[in-house]
């Protein structure tokens, strides 16, 4: 055994902890998340309970919710109705045409580039 170190089955014993204490996690993060889905009127006082315990869970599965329904709404398609569109098309038409320099951006990166 090094001097200072832990046995072997020491650190196998504090190996099992720190797994049993990441699997609990685990699972109350499933079960926030899982009460969380529910309608506040169908929750049960337990499950009100176990909610307000673990405030920063909720916090944290609440924000990240509002991330994935953020990232949702940018990836949708949107399409504009013509008179819109016309009169986005004429602002562009006319920034181009008052521009004394013009550098566009078409959002193509390097690895579309044709290379010879």
């Amino acid at each position: 055994m090094a001097a200072g170190g832990l046995s072997r089955s020491e650190r196998k014993a504090a190996e099992r902890v720190r797994r049993l204490r990441e699997e609990q996690q685990r699972e109350r993060l499933r079960q926030v998340s899982r009460i969380l889905r529910k309608a506040a009127a169908e929750r049960s006082a337990e499950e009100g309970r176990l909610l307000a315990e673990s405030a920063d869970l909720v916090t944290e599965l609440q924000g990240r919710s509002r991330r994935r329904e953020g990232l949702k709404r940018r990836q949708e398609e949107v399409c504009d109705d013509p008179e819109e569109l016309r009169g986005k098309v004429q602002e562009l038409a006319s920034a181009v045409r008052n521009a004394k320099y013009l550098v566009v951006y078409t959002g193509a990166g390097i690895s579309t580039v044709e290379r010879e």
